[in-house]
């Protein structure tokens, strides 16, 4: 039978071994995902069903913590002591430390290829956009992906531009993903603070720990739904329905929280 200091040798083994696996597949997806994106001619969708499968594959490897810990180190731990409760905590620890490493990682990559999708899609729109009476190049307006009329420059005429469908598809959730990765640094805030507090127990959860995680909350969306209006101004008018939906799911999470 193996020792104490065997099992947490090789329990030790196998949770490093499980970070590398996971710090590599990231490597991975990311290199695979810029190529695919330009092997494909940017077709964005075939990208994202891709990254979907790497990252299910991702979770299974994360898995794998707790199976192997359920199935095979308590046991073998609890045969020889009752120090399997430390040890316990490593795995939670390593796959809490991963579920968040996985989720920044899944925010930088889809930003990351939503900008380079975004900078293909605003150079093909203009390269087709010319003026109808005079055929000079006409740019089109960057935060806008639906039909457009733009006066030409050199001949004052009044187009109607049908953009790219490539640039169309910007609006659908593109902007959305350029404006998360742009509030990486406060949706990481917020994050922790929602850590904070929900590592306490419910009677521990006082004021300064709501306000801490609201006011991390607020600043977070607030910048988030400003960011996606400079990228696309048709949602301008969203904002304050927006604000006040967040503002309502708050609240009710609170009042969930609290009773």
């Amino acid at each position: 039978m193996a020792t104490q200091e065997e099992l947490i040798q090789r329990w030790d083994s196998f949770l490093h071994k499980i970070e590398e696996r996971f710090n590599e597949s990231l490597l991975h997806a990311a290199e695979a995902c810029h190529e695919q994106l330009v092997e494909t001619d940017y077709e964005y969708e075939t990208v994202m069903r891709s990254w979907s499968g790497m990252k299910a594959q991702v979770y299974d490897l994360i898995k794998k913590i707790d199976t192997v810990w359920d199935s095979k180190v308590q046991p073998e731990m609890e045969a020889i002591g009752d120090f399997h409760y430390d040890e316990n905590n490593k795995g939670y620890n390593l796959n809490h430390k991963l579920i968040y490493a996985l989720d920044n990682f899944q925010r930088q990559l889809e930003g990351e290829i939503s900008q380079k999708f975004y900078n293909h899609a605003i150079q093909i729109a203009n390269k087709k956009s010319k003026c109808s009476q005079c055929n000079a190049q006409i740019e089109v307006q960057k935060d806008i992906f639906r039909a457009q009329y733009i006066t030409c420059g050199f001949c004052n005429a009044v187009n109607t531009i049908e953009p790219e469908t490539k640039f169309i598809k910007i609006g659908w959730g593109i902007v959305d993903n350029i404006a998360a990765s742009i509030c990486q640094p406060e949706y990481n805030n917020m994050c922790i603070k929602l850590d904070e507090l929900q590592e306490l127990r419910k009677s521990e959860r006082n004021d300064a720990y709501w306000d801490a995680y609201e006011i991390a909350y607020y600043s977070y969306w607030e910048k988030y739904f400003n960011e996606r209006i400079k990228l696309n101004s048709d949602v301008a008018d969203r904002l304050e329905a927006d604000l006040e939906r967040k503002k309502t799911e708050f609240e009710k999470y609170k009042e969930i929280q609290t009773k």
